[in-house]
């Protein structure tokens, strides 16, 4: 099998005992920069490359993976990596990989699994973290750093993990293995005399982290090896073998990574999994904008509760924005005294709403103006979901289709009077992509027809629950919110894990806290630079999958 580009193609897994399809998530770690004499062999040393770092999430097993475990000591390492760092590694705070592990509800505590490319520090530094994960280091990597001297192991961690009898137990030394189903480690060596690479099962096909021996995805292509390595020839054949042994390479620094993978899930709620997108499939990213904040009672946010207190809710509209299109999720509401005065019993005090969080004003200051946005979908028809559509005189209105059949006699009077005046408008869906990339699909549950909004971003699919969520917790925790049907919500909430790894609940506050920005599912941060993938296999597309071709 040859090798493809990153967002190359996408290989058919035959046969009836498939191993798990896994999701891999790059989560950034910091950035430097290394003069061209470390970054290829042979190289200019007046020529000055961008290297990122990374953690690779796994997604999709028995538990969740990292395929290294990253760096928070970023100052010990511009001290021992002086000598290769031509600009020193900068670490801004939102690159903390727990931090980004919360973005997937999870913590390190979380981790089931972490497989060590190599020992050295920027990517065994945080180890210690991942208290309940099994840690499975190449034995060639292990016996040789433990007997170096100087050893080129991180010494802290292997001292941690040769006379900590806890950590002792966790460790597992493998060779050229399947170490979990659908996942193999190989030995590469090459960067350390030890280095290994993994190869997972991934809707693309085979999917090859490589650890540092494949540090920039130009190496590979190029077919030179980084300059910084401890034998030539290891490198040379470590190319060759993860050449015939992968469909996609994810090399370990990258910059241009992120705005090469994930290689979003295609956007076909039905079949209820992941096959994979359109290659150059259109990716998005969602602004998330407060419009206002109420208290609602813990008896209204989760079914198995009795209680009377209270917990914050935020009230949110999201703005899924590409170069071509804006569309709005939800509109927040227009009275939102009206709406207090109806929901007085179970949300104490009404909702509070700044001037600033009025749904128009609040566009406008992320400059956005309703004129211009394309359509407006919303979850459900509840006042504070749909009933100020009259801000977007020109979106199309996009609303399920049996929602819309059983509540349009009590359509809100100005909502009713905008699509009066616009009879083209109002657009009924009922399973299906709005535009290519934003994907409506009933849920039911909160409203019998309500519907979620699943969209494909640079991150990878993320949905926007509407109400079937209030919050993380009824999801991460399964605690659905109150409902007459309690089993359609724990059959909407299974539909949505099934379908995305990134949730955007209704009303949680936390969401401002996992994304402080507010933006979720962007590429390349500013200023990093994005190098070429790989041309793809040539050779026919005729068994890809047919959403593929």
């Amino acid at each position: 099998m040859g090798l493809a580009s990153i967002t190359g193609q996408i290989v058919a897994q035959p046969g009836q005992d498939k191993p798990p399809v896994y999701r891999i998530y790059p989560l950034p770690n910091g950035t430097c920069k290394i003069a061209g004499n470390h970054a290829f062999h042979g190289g200019s040393n007046s020529e000055t490359y961008d290297y990122a770092l990374y953690v690779w999430l796994i997604l999709g097993g028995e538990k969740p993976i990292l395929v290294d475990a990253g760096l928070s000591n970023v100052e010990e390492m511009n001290r021992g990596a002086a000598h290769v760092l031509r600009e020193p590694i900068t670490q801004d705070k939102r690159e903390s990989i727990q931090i980004q592990l919360r973005k997937f509800g999870l913590t390190p505590e979380d981790i089931g699994y972490v497989l060590i490319t190599h020992l050295h520090f920027d990517h065994v530094d945080d180890l210690l973290s991942y208290k309940n994960a099994k840690v499975y280091v190449g034995r060639k990597e292990w016996e040789g750093a433990s007997t170096a001297a100087p050893t080129w192991g991180h010494f802290r961690i292997m001292q941690e993990f040769i006379n900590n009898p806890v950590c002792k137990q966790r460790l597992i030394l493998v060779e050229d293995q399947e170490v979990l189903p659908g996942i193999e480690s190989f030995w590469i060596g090459g960067h350390t005399p030890g280095s290994m690479a993994y190869c997972v099962n991934t809707a693309y096909g085979k999917t090859v982290l490589t650890g540092d021996t494949v540090s920039l995805l130009a190496n590979i292509e190029r077919n030179v090896p980084i300059g910084v390595s401890t034998n030539y020839d290891e490198c040379m054949a470590a190319m060759k073998k993860i050449r015939e042994k992968a469909d996609v390479v994810l090399p370990s620094h990258d910059p241009g990574t992120l705005d090469l993978w994930p290689a979003s899930a295609s956007l076909d709620a039905s079949r209820g999994s992941r096959p994979p997108a359109p290659k150059n499939a259109v990716k998005y990213t969602i602004q998330t904008i407060k419009v206002g904040q109420c208290e609602v009672r813990d008896y209204i946010t989760f079914q198995d509760s009795n209680s009377e207190e209270t917990s914050t809710f935020y009230l949110y509209i999201w703005v899924i924005k590409d170069r071509l299109r804006t569309i709005v999720v939800d509109t927040g509401p227009k009275y939102p005294e009206e709406f207090s005065k109806g929901t007085a019993r179970y949300i104490p005090g009404g909702v509070k709403q700044l001037p600033q969080e009025r749904t128009i004003e609040a566009l406008k200051s992320h400059g956005i103006d309703p004129a211009e946005v394309n359509y407006v979908i919303v979850t459900h028809l509840h006042a504070d979901h749909y009933d100020y559509f009259d801000a977007f005189p020109n979106a199309r209105f996009v609303v399920n289709r049996q929602e819309y059949s059983e509540g349009k006699d009590r359509l809100a009077p100005d909502v009713r009077k905008a699509l009066d005046s616009r009879p083209g408008a109002l657009q009924l869906a009922d399973d299906e992509e709005i535009v290519p990339g934003v994907r409506v699909f009933p849920l039911g549950c909160h409203t019998p027809n309500s519907q979620g909004v699943l969209v494909r971003t640079g991150m990878g699919p993320v949905i926007i629950t509407g109400d079937v969520v209030y919050k993380y917790e009824n999801i991460e925790k399964d605690r659905p919110a109150r409902s007459p049907d309690e089993i359609a919500c724990r059959q909407a909430m299974a539909r949505i894990r099934s379908l995305a790894d990134i949730v955007l609940p209704a009303h949680d506050p936390l969401t401002l806290e996992r994304w402080p920005e507010g933006v979720i599912g962007a590429g390349t941060t500013p200023g990093r630079a994005v190098i070429s993938p790989l041309p793809p296999i040539t050779g026919s597309d005729a068994n890809l999958p047919p959403d593929t071709q």
